[in-house]
């Protein structure tokens, strides 16, 4: 089976991609006459075939904030039977490039911090970097993706003209010797689910900082209501702490027998810095 990846503006193309939109998150897709027109006015949509179906998209549109033109990213799907195969990041990519040549040089957007597929892909792989964190950013979501959960997202920032830094695929081994300091644990309870438990330690000194989510947040959510919610409440109050205080979300590494992922956060350098006291 081979890939295509296409840019998407034609009222049909669209139609396609609103009837893969739905089945993905079971409520009413963007209207068409919302993506034709981001379409046509600088926005870049695209579609990933296999075979001539329709497996995934991309849909974004521009962006304006402090002086500054960027593509906003508003929503990626990937119909379920074709996910965990790369589909995601070549799309990505395909758009980083359609960017560049429009002449876009930053790409934004949003996603849940505690869906650690996408921490992975747009942090470790891509090489964003998370920015500011939104709480309850879209209020309630009853789609089949979100669930009932306060909707909290991390905006991350993608510049084109910046290549990721080593430390973002690191392993923890790799980590630990780098003098990083685990800020958030993740403890098995005796049902074999993770409950957060946040570290009351020194962060001064130490150039980086890991904090850990479950690899498999969803199932987690699914098994236990309450506990996602804890989730949920731990990371919104010592992320927001963290970005406060100058940190950035940076790099992201998976740790399979531990069953978590690691964020890692770094200082922001004096570019970042200046950035922020801007916003």
């Amino acid at each position: 089976m081979s890939l295509s990846l296409q840019i998407l503006e034609t009222i049909e193309q669209l139609k396609e991609m609103a009837k893969l939109e739905e089945e993905i998150w079971k409520t009413a897709p963007v209207p068409l006459h919302q993506t034709l027109t981001a379409a046509k006015n600088g926005g870049i949509v695209i579609g990933a075939y296999m075979d001539g179906k329709l497996v995934g998209f991309v849909y974004s549109f521009p962006g304006f904030r402090n002086g500054e033109v960027y593509l906003c990213s508003h929503m990626m799907g990937i119909d379920a039977s074709f996910r965990d195969r790369g589909i995601g990041c070549r799309l990505k990519r395909k758009q980083a490039e359609e960017a560049r040549r429009r002449g876009y040089r930053v790409i934004r957007w949003t996603y849940d911090p505690l869906q650690s597929r996408n921490g992975y892909l747009n942090l470790a792989k891509l090489g964003a970097v998370g920015v500011e964190y939104v709480e309850n950013c879209y209020g309630e979501m009853n789609d089949a993706l979100n669930g009932q959960l306060p909707s909290d997202r991390f905006i991350v920032e993608w510049r084109l003209d910046e290549r990721p830094t080593g430390e973002r695929s690191l392993a923890k081994a790799d980590l630990l010797k780098a003098r990083s300091l685990t800020v958030l644990e993740a403890g098995q309870r005796a049902d074999g689910l993770l409950q957060p438990v946040p570290r009351d330690i020194d962060e001064t000194a130490a150039p980086l900082l890991l904090t850990a989510i479950p690899l498999d947040f969803p199932q987690l959510k699914e098994r236990d209501f309450a506990l996602a919610l804890e989730w949920r409440l731990a990371t919104r109050a010592l992320f927001q702490r963290l970005l406060v205080e100058g940190w950035i979300a940076a790099g992201a590494c998976r740790c399979l027998e531990e069953g978590v992922l690691y964020y890692i956060w770094k200082r922001r350098s004096e570019r970042w810095q200046q950035k922020g006291e801007e916003e």
